[in-house]
């Protein structure tokens, strides 16, 4: 297959998928009524620690279950002040939505525990967040289990400091 035919077809399966998957969720059934795949995607928008400091934080996020694996994709535009671009910002899938008082909870799991062989990005989803000197920039994560209802969120953490969530997104 020639290189443009590859393309065209990649243009014509992500078109396909888009027209599945808008306007937010999307999920073919197996023959006993339980989805195989399921697409959940949002908006990132600021949270107000993120503001507090100056940032300003938009873009997608993406969650792709089948009945095996799990995807996510992270694509952001990152504005900071006085900040020195390209920058890595730590990104975690977590187990609640986006909205006060928990912003996102906390970090979701496969199997629930503590300790390093529970806290790792193996057992939890870290599309961890590359930028470049724009701002902009993607992370991806993905696992060999499909992730439960509650992986509900992504939330990007602040650098310097990752108690302080600087944006959110409902995984809806």
């Amino acid at each position: 297959m020639t290189r443009h035919l590859r393309l065209a077809v990649a243009v014509a399966a992500g078109a396909l998928v888009v027209a599945l998957v808008a306007p937010g969720v999307a999920s073919a059934e197996a023959h006993d009524g339980q989805p195989t795949v399921e697409i959940t995607q949002g908006r990132i928008e600021t949270l107000p620690s993120g503001a507090a400091i100056g940032y300003s934080v938009t873009g997608r996020a993406r969650m792709v279950r089948t009945s095996e694996r799990t995807f996510v994709h992270v694509r952001v535009n990152i504005s900071a002040p006085g900040q020195e671009l390209p920058t890595t910002y730590p990104a975690h899938v977590h187990n609640a939505p986006c909205s006060e008082p928990t912003f996102g909870g906390g970090h979701y799991q496969h199997e629930a525990g503590t300790g390093p062989d529970y806290v790792n990005d193996v057992n939890e989803i870290w599309p961890t967040v590359n930028t470049g000197r724009s701002g902009r920039g993607h992370g991806h994560a993905f696992h060999s289990y499909r992730a439960r209802p509650e992986a509900m969120s992504v939330v990007i953490h602040y650098p310097m400091d990752t108690s302080i969530r600087l944006a959110c997104v409902d995984l809806a």
